[in-house]
C-alpha cells in the first residue's frame, strides 16, 4: 500500500501500480532520484497515474531529484460538520 502522507517513490507505484486506485488524497506527491537524468522510473508512474485519471499540475528539478505533483479530480472533501 502506497503512503500518501509523504511523497510517494516512483519505483513504489511502478511495483503496484494497482494501488493507485486505492489514493484518497486530493493530491500526492511522486520522487525519483537519477544518476543520469532520465527519470523512467518517474515517467513510468506518471504515465500510471494519468491513466488512472489524476491530473499532473507540476514537475520540478532538484539537483538529481525530480517532483511531480498530481491532483485527484474525482476527490470529494469529508462533511466535517459544524
Amino acid at each position: 500500500m502506497l503512503d500518501e502522507s509523504k511523497a510517494i517513490k516512483a519505483k513504489d507505484i511502478i511495483d503496484n501500480p494497482d494501488d493507485v486506485y486505492g489514493l484518497m488524497r486530493s493530491h500526492v506527491l511522486l520522487t525519483d532520484s537519477s544518476m543520469n537524468a532520465t527519470f523512467s522510473n518517474l515517467m513510468d508512474a506518471v504515465d500510471i497515474l494519468a491513466d488512472a485519471g489524476w491530473e499532473l499540475v507540476n514537475i520540478t528539478y532538484d539537483g538529481g531529484y525530480m517532483f511531480a505533483m498530481f491532483k485527484n479530480p474525482n476527490y470529494k472533501r469529508k462533511n466535517h460538520g459544524v
